[in-house]
């Protein structure tokens, strides 16, 4: 009985597949507190284990595939956010990012070289200590350009994937506890005492349950008589001469206008938007306008899909939301939220408020996404098609060969075509579900691969590793973040809170920003989360295939 069901899934690999896909997400699901084993662990926990029935024979190009979908679709949503960061974001945030990257690298190689890690082994540490998955398909990809047997690349990839499930839990739940208890210790710092007194300095609401929306869209209209001080003004030299209200629409002899070149001449009706203090002000500042009855004049109402790029904070949301803005969804990580506090780049949140105003919000915490549900295969799979030749480049330096692989040639094709699909919106639209669902059954159909094909040899290469590899993983986790939180606080010079926050997105560790939320009731952590969030996607993905290049 036995032996057929064996027989049956090793002939039919697409039946271990999906099951492994199905029961890994069940798995997926187990979490305490603030800890959630997550999908990607769970199928490849379950792929380790249904992989015992024998040794999987599936094509590589099934896996890399997959991997390639996945990859892409990170860097063309992260690419706006990155590359905005150079431009846009506090430079401290974007040095430690950088310095926590360098960090881990130096510490890993050392640990690596003085233990004699196999490249292989090397990959999986990397990928499971500091919790970023996608350094599988990286390092993956790295070591199939190596110049060895197709049994040792077989090996190695093997290691990869044992060495990130032993690493994995540590990874998440050792930096969690270190940055949530131990790093406060360290600097001697009341963490919660600490975030109260950033938040009062900083004039921060710190509310937890989100921002507080206000549906009162405000708008008033007003007939411009002569002698109007406004009169011969554009549309947008309005805007700036008054501060927190914009014209949303001008009335010309029954003519409606909008464009921000629109000159305003007398008798014009103009409709206003703003909060009541800036109304107050305005209304004493002219007394050469006319106030009349706004219920007269329809308003243009436009919703829009946003996804989160610039210096988003909820700061920046609540005063739109105190304007009339409403908030008509919000998505995080692909599941929707009433919490707006959890927002981060990458996100998306549809709003629906006047067509003027609403133009002029956006710019301030992102760009709009083009509505659709059909996503630009073309776009897509050019993108796809020029990173994997971008992949395939190798440059050898002293004798050793560094290649992104397919993986990272992906990626970087995907940041770029992230960001020219935000200078162009109605061309390369990939709609939020769809890039979901790349993302997840991407990186995880291809866990699934990599966990049933190591599986056979789990037992015999956890021997061979033993628990120097558990040990390992937990200085490589933990030594970057304790240097990092030195030299920022000391050479940096940033207070805790931001420290904090910057080193969970530095290290891609949502579980471990959402744990010190909880700890303070505050949300303010989001706020140096952001930026460098998107720039440790990068970093991290691309250090696995330079590590194997080097170890190899």
């Amino acid at each position: 009985m036995w032996h057929t069901i064996s027989n049956f899934a090793l002939n039919n690999p697409s039946v271990a597949i999906f099951l492994t896909l199905g029961l890994g997400y069940f798995v997926g699901r187990f979490h305490i507190k603030s800890f959630k084993l997550g999908a990607t662990v769970g199928v490849l926990l379950v792929g380790l284990v249904i992989g015992q029935l024998g040794k999987f024979q599936i094509a590589p190009v099934v896996k890399n595939l997959f991997f390639d979908l996945f990859i892409f679709t990170i860097g063309y949503e992260v690419g706006p956010a990155f590359i905005n960061s150079f431009k846009k974001k506090g430079l401290k945030f974007i040095i430690q990012s950088v310095v926590f990257t360098i960090i881990a690298f130096v510490v890993s190689f050392g640990l690596f070289k003085i233990f004699h890690v196999k490249f292989g082994e090397a990959g999986g540490i990397i990928a499971g200590a500091l919790t970023q998955s996608a350094c599988i398909g990286t390092a993956n990809s790295a070591i199939e350009a190596l110049h060895i047997s197709q049994a040792a690349k077989t090996a190695a990839m093997s290691q990869v994937a044992i060495a990130y499930a032993l690493t994995y839990v540590f990874g998440t739940v050792g930096v969690l506890i270190f940055l949530k208890n131990i790093a406060p210790a360290i600097l001697h710092v009341n963490l919660r005492e600490a975030t109260k007194n950033y938040i009062e300095k900083n004039h921060i609401s710190a509310g937890t349950t989100g921002v507080k929306i206000s549906a009162n869209i405000r708008v008033r209209a007003f007939k411009l008589n002569a002698g109007c001080e406004f009169l011969g003004k554009t549309l947008a030299d309005f805007d700036k001469l008054n501060h927190g209200l914009v014209i949303e629409e001008v009335i010309n002899n029954n003519k409606l206008l909008t464009a921000a070149t629109t000159v305003l001449q007398e008798n014009d009706t103009i409709l206003v938007v703003g909060n009541i203090k800036d109304f107050a002000a305005f209304a004493d500042k002219d007394p050469k306008m006319s106030e009349l009855d706004a219920n007269n004049f329809p308003l243009n109402l436009k919703r829009a899909t946003v996804l989160l790029t610039k210096a988003y904070n909820y700061h920046a949301l609540e005063q739109m939301m105190s304007n009339g803005v409403i908030i008509d969804s919000a998505y995080h990580d692909g599941e929707k939220i009433s919490d707006y506090s959890r927002l981060t780049v990458g996100d998306h949140i549809t709003i629906i408020g006047p067509e003027n105003y609403l133009n002029n919000c956006i710019k301030t915490i992102g760009y709009e996404k083009v509505a659709g549900t059909k996503t630009d295969v073309s776009y897509m799979s050019i993108g796809i098609f020029l990173g994997i030749l971008l992949g395939a480049i190798v440059i050898t330096v002293h004798t050793i060969p560094l290649t992104l692989g397919g993986g990272g040639g992906a990626l970087f094709a995907g940041l770029y075509f992230g960001w020219l699909q935000q200078k162009h919106p109605n061309t390369g639209v990939i709609p939020p579900s769809t890039r979901w669902l790349l993302k997840s059954l991407g990186l995880n159909l291809f866990i699934a691969v990599v966990g049933l094909q190591a599986g056979s040899g789990f037992v015999t290469a956890l021997k061979e590793m033993g628990w120097l590899v558990f040990v390992i993983g937990m200085l490589v986790s933990i030594l970057p973040h304790l240097l990092t939180l030195l030299f920022s606080r000391f050479v940096l010079k940033m207070n805790i809170v931001d420290n904090i926050g910057s080193l969970c997105g530095s290290g891609t560790i949502t579980a471990a920003l959402n744990a010190v939320n909880a700890e303070t009731d505050s949300s303010v952590f989001a706020l140096s989360y952001t930026p460098t969030y998107a720039l440790g996607n990068i970093f991290l993905t691309v250090m696995a295939p330079l590590m194997v290049a080097l170890l190899a």
